[in-house]
């Protein structure tokens, strides 16, 4: 197998709101030799009407008829299979909370070669990452930082507490570069951990 057809068709990065997910996807698109998409919720989020989205960064309540977080994140979920199917290769990225919209990820990918990411960071770090950009709502990364890591195997873990996005990506793509056709087992692990929870 070449280098460019060991090459995962998933690449999963996983961690709180303001950890650098988003910028260590960028970073490492274009590090790598065969072309990524970066699909992430916010690809999702982003499609919404702006001032529900403005809303939901604000941390309100949107009462517009039709809204349904679940239906949005199942959305996500059930559009991965369509984008690998049409050959594309993806790097997405979300704060994975719950155990069962992280089973119902890993089912949507299982069959096709991932690698599960976990990308982690301070606290006192993440919260001030959060007050700076100003577009989530205050206190999302404490909360998610209790529960983003739980049930999880990864086969990378990345931490961007001293470590910024760029030299982040360097030692993914070096990880993933390293042994063409490496078995990644993070998510089929994370699987069968999840299935002892019910």
């Amino acid at each position: 197998m070449s280098q460019l057809e060991g090459l995962p068709q998933v690449i999963v990065l996983n961690g709180t709101s303001s950890s650098g997910k988003t910028s260590i996807a960028r970073a490492l698109q274009d590090m790598l030799p065969l072309q990524y998409v970066n699909f992430s919720i916010d690809s999702v989020l982003d499609a919404l009407p702006p001032t529900d989205l403005a809303r939901l960064q604000r941390g309100d309540i949107i009462t517009r008829n039709g809204h349904d977080w679940q239906k949005l994140v199942r959305g996500y979920h059930f559009a991965l299979p369509g984008l690998l199917q049409a050959g594309l290769r993806l790097i997405v990225d979300n704060a994975w909370c719950h155990a069962d919209e992280t089973r119902e990820l890993l089912t949507e990918l299982a069959g096709y070669r991932v690698i599960l990411v976990g990308v982690q960071c301070d606290l006192e770090q993440v919260e001030q990452r959060e007050h700076a950009r100003g577009d989530r709502p205050a206190g999302l990364a404490r909360w998610e930082f209790e529960r983003v890591h739980q049930h999880m195997q990864y086969d990378v873990l990345l931490d961007t507490s001293q470590t910024s996005a760029q030299a982040s990506a360097e030692i993914l793509a070096g990880r993933l570069q390293a042994v063409p056709g490496a078995y990644w087992a993070g998510a089929s692990s994370t699987l069968e951990t999840l299935s002892v929870f019910g």
